[in-house]
């Protein structure tokens, strides 16, 4: 080869690669765009006029005491969701398939239920003067001399277990998920080798979901700590503050403090960065975290008396967290007024009548269903893509996957509210001008939904690994073949549990579509507020 022509094949072979990485190029720009489309005006506001905003945050009176706050909350949470939602996806896992089949879905109940109906719920049943749960239990002979309470859902252990309760359905989808893809081969293999039930569970199955339990306790926590809607309806009478609640107070005063209110969101910023990069440390290669093999469809067997306790468990958890709030609000709507006392006189559906009378109530439903649904067509294939580059981090620029994966996980750091704040200046700017209207709000969601459709599918193809993509590949099968008959059908439950969680999720977004809504494209949770 001749000294000419070694330069030009050089240059061909940085171009094939070059193309080759195109596609991934164009992607991981189109995801930092959309995540920097709400965060750069806010801290744009933050570092106004020589930083003033920083400045006064730093100046705050009982900023100490919010951060605290703030750290107690989320850590708190965080341990009593991981628990719960771990032990209910290990139960659910442990029924009868055709039990598992009809109670899979049970433990995500509270999610369904619109966040400030589900906290208003609680109060309902646990604020200590008149709460029904707690006059049923003043009953009982211990609680029979006590006036109030024995719970007292506006203290800050309540909150805290309040917001674990409601955060453990988000967990619950993320292990019962990995457990779905996991397989069984190892865990065969261990008890053919001699090892009981519970030393395959500490020795085989836990530790195979290592990645899982990473992604899901890193995610609750930063839902934690952006809490909003329980700590401001539960916490601010006994005055407890949160970041999050402190940015809603002064975005309610006026003239309002932008630069302070995006400051409030830097603390959260930074702690978001930490995370992703202790969990890119923690989790190292997740090739090594694959169990899918032949015998992935086969279960251990399970004695009948853990299968009945497992289940107890679940209905438990279901009746506490979801039936006994929607009982509470539906007794309550079915009264003139919230008395205090358990009575079936006065009971009309006078209140349904009024409702669903009110053509403006009718608009918001079909509005939010539109939204909704058409956010989660556009992000659940975006999540995949994403999903499908951070598997795949091996054959494309380390640069793209780290800052794709950074990106993909920043709107989980930033409250909704201070999103919409973010949204309301992009979409406001002249020569875009999308405020109040649907795409406004589609594009939001999209943005708002990315780390759930990244993180619930991510998980699915750690866990069903490489090996039967390798084998269509060399058996001949293209990359869209092989998507369609191997990969599709094996991440069909983990792209279902995404698209539920976050069909959800946005049927009843508060913080975004408060800020975003306008007469022409109001959504449910924003008339309920």
């Amino acid at each position: 080869m001749s000294s000419s022509s070694a330069p030009s094949a050089l240059r061909q072979k940085q171009g094939r690669e070059l193309l080759a990485q195109g596609p991934w190029l164009a992607l991981t720009a189109l995801v930092i765009l959309a995540v920097i489309l709400p965060i750069v005006p806010l801290q744009s506001q933050a570092l106004a006029d020589g930083g003033a905003g920083l400045k006064e945050l730093l100046a705050m009176p009982g900023l100490g005491s919010v951060l605290r706050n703030t750290i107690y909350l989320g850590l708190g949470a965080m341990v009593i969701g991981m628990a719960l939602g771990t032990t209910l996806a290990l139960s659910v896992y442990a029924m009868p398939p055709r039990l598992q089949a009809l109670l899979a879905f049970t433990p995500v109940l509270p999610l369904v239920i619109p966040s400030v109906a589900h906290v208003v719920g609680f109060v309902f049943l646990f604020s200590p003067e008149n709460g029904y749960g707690n006059l049923l239990l003043r009953q009982i002979p211990i609680f029979a001399s006590a006036t109030t309470g024995p719970v007292n859902v506006y203290t800050p252990l309540w909150i805290i277990i309040y917001t674990g309760l409601h955060l453990s359905a988000f967990v619950y989808l993320f292990v019962y998920a990995g457990l779905n893809n996991l397989g069984a081969d190892y865990g065969q293999a261990a008890r053919v080798s001699g090892a009981g039930p519970i030393r395959v569970l500490f020795t085989v199955t836990l530790p195979m979901l290592r990645p899982v339990f990473i992604y899901s306790s890193l995610v609750v926590l930063l839902l934690a700590l952006g809490q909003f809607t329980g700590p401001l309806i539960l916490g601010r009478r006994e005055g407890l503050d949160v970041l999050t609640t402190r940015m809603f107070v002064i975005t309610t005063d006026y003239p309002i403090n932008y630069g302070l209110a995006a400051s409030l969101g830097t603390p959260l910023l930074i702690v978001a960065f930490f995370i992703i990069f202790i969990q890119r440390r923690m989790v190292g290669d997740q090739r090594r975290f694959v169990g899918r093999g032949a015998a992935s469809r086969d279960r251990a067997p399970v004695r009948k008396a853990t299968r009945i306790v497992a289940t107890t468990y679940v209905l438990l958890y279901v009746i506490l967290s979801a039936g006994l709030p929607l009982l509470a609000l539906t007794y309550v709507s079915l009264s003139p007024f919230w008395s205090g006392q358990l009575s079936l006189e006065n009971l009309s559906i006078a209140n349904f009548e009024d409702t669903f009378d009110d053509s403006t109530i009718l608009d918001a439903i079909s509005t939010s269903l539109w939204v909704t649904v058409l956010g989660v067509v556009i992000v659940l294939p975006l999540g995949f893509l994403i999903a499908l580059m951070l598997t795949n981090r091996d054959r494309i620029w380390r640069p793209l996957s780290v800052l794709i994966d950074i990106a993909a996980a920043l709107p989980l750091a930033v409250p909704a509210a201070l999103v919409g704040f973010g949204f309301l200046f992009a979409f406001s700017i002249p020569g875009i001008d999308l405020y109040g209207t649907r795409t406004a709000l589609v594009i939001a969601y999209v943005t708002i939904m990315l780390p759930y459709a990244v993180r619930y599918q991510l998980t699915t193809l750690i866990a069903l690994g490489k090996q039967t993509v390798e084998a269509s590949r060399v058996c001949g099968g293209g990359p869209l073949r092989t998507f369609w008959r191997i990969m599709l059908p094996l991440i069909r439950g983990g792209v279902a549990a995404s698209a539920a969680i976050m069909f959800v999720l946005l049927i009843h977004e508060f913080g975004v579509s408060l800020l975003l809504r306008s007469p022409d494209s109001t959504v449910m949770s924003v008339l309920l507020f």
